[in-house]
């Protein structure tokens, strides 16, 4: 049973509900984030564009069930495709294509991914531990003086 003191003490929520509320924002907004910021690439003669259009992008459905992945020791994932284009600069022609970027693990709703077939989870540190300096010091006799002070 907990003491007084830790009566005002608040509720962390549930750690899985934590990670996967995470999870799916990462999904919704966070991807297409760090997609935007792959830079255009151009040719050395600066002719040819080449560039992502990452607000049509797309997340299949894995092949396998999660309990198969663990069997199989598979990683549970979510192959992702992008839109692409060939832009010729001097005709402002484009040739457009969907590409593979690569495979996303998926999270369950319990917050925990399987990769190689194994459960992973993301224990995220809710607080920074702050750090304790020690300082040795002179005081008004000469005598060395130990003091700690914590940073906040």
């Amino acid at each position: 049973m907990l003491g007084d003191e830790n009566e005002a003490m608040s509720t962390i929520p549930g750690f899985n509900q934590i990670q996967f509320e995470g999870f799916c924002r990462f999904i919704d907004q966070g991807l297409t984030e760090e997609l935007s910021k792959f830079p255009k690439i151009e040719d050395t003669d600066h002719e040819i564009e080449f560039q992502l259009f990452v607000e049509r992008y797309q997340l299949v459905e894995p092949l396998i069930k999660e309990r198969n992945a663990v069997y199989e020791s598979l990683t549970y994932s979510s192959e992702l495709y992008v839109s692409a284009g060939l832009i010729w600069k001097t005709s402002r022609d484009m040739q457009e294509q969907t590409i593979l970027i690569g495979n996303i693990p998926l999270m369950n709703s319990l917050g925990t991914s399987i990769v190689n077939g194994i459960y992973r989870i993301v224990i995220n540190q809710i607080l920074q531990s702050p750090g304790i300096y020690y300082r040795s010091e002179l005081d008004h006799n000469g005598i060395s003086v130990k003091t700690v002070s914590q940073n906040d």
